[in-house]
């Protein structure tokens, strides 16, 4: 009994001594022997960026730097109503009625999660629309009228479920919006207003590469699908 207990005080003689000495560089390995036979310790330096490496059961690690692309359709305009209805008219004095109206959004993101859940970042997107009029009398082209908008708006996204490489999620952003139009004396006016943009529902597969679909309203769209790629300088 006397043995074991001081082959116990021994080793955590040694564990004391090797870590309150300077940084460790390799492993260190030291033998014991006793009546019952020799004992063979190795202590290997901590590694410092072990609380960083991805966890096998979630998405993404904290501290990761988070850039999106995507697709969208039904952005909000200037007046906050989706922009996917042919409401886009002719400047011109003449007679005309217009073809269908096309719209589509471009939209990137970035975002830091300071832990798995919650992530801060913004949101840049750009919306366009086009129609093209025709003659009345003759049902001649005439030309063609052309929206674009843009939001530049602070984000926060809410994890509220994490396994595997599957995320589902919230975002909320508001910022500021930019539309640009026609105008009658003049090639384009530009005016101001509140952007906005809320997500009650999202969903990413994978984790360095990903790829997602959204759904709500806002700059964003109704539906806004693209993928993205995730940082974490310190993982290995």
């Amino acid at each position: 009994m006397r043995t074991k207990l001081r082959v116990v005080f021994g080793l955590m003689a040694v564990a004391v001594l090797v870590l309150t000495t300077t940084t460790l560089s390799a492993q260190h390995t030291y033998k014991f022997r006793d009546s019952l036979g020799t004992y063979k310790v190795v202590f290997t330096p901590a590694d410092p960026n072990a609380e960083f490496k991805a966890s096998p059961t979630k998405p993404l690690a904290p501290r990761t730097h988070e850039l999106r692309f995507g697709l969208a359709w039904g952005a909000t305009d200037y007046y906050g109503t989706p922009a996917f209805t042919n409401y886009i008219a002719n400047r011109s004095e003449e007679l005309h009625y217009s073809g269908e109206s096309h719209w589509v959004t471009f939209a990137a993101d970035y975002g830091y999660w300071t832990n798995e859940w919650f992530s801060i970042g913004g949101s840049l997107s750009w919306t366009t629309g086009f129609a093209r009029h025709y003659s009345s009398l003759t049902h001649d082209y005439l030309g063609s009228t052309r929206y674009q908008l843009i939001a530049i708006m602070p984000e926060v996204r809410f994890a509220w479920l994490r396994h595997g490489m599957v995320q589902l999620y919230s975002s909320a952003a508001l910022g500021l919006g930019i539309e640009m139009r026609p105008g009658w004396h003049t090639r384009y006016l530009t005016d101001f207003y509140p952007a906005f943009d809320f997500k009650p529902i999202g969903i990413s597969i994978g984790r360095k590469w990903f790829g997602f679909v959204e759904l709500g309203y806002g700059s964003r769209g109704i539906i806004n699908v693209g993928f993205g790629h995730r940082i974490n300088p310190k993982q290995r």
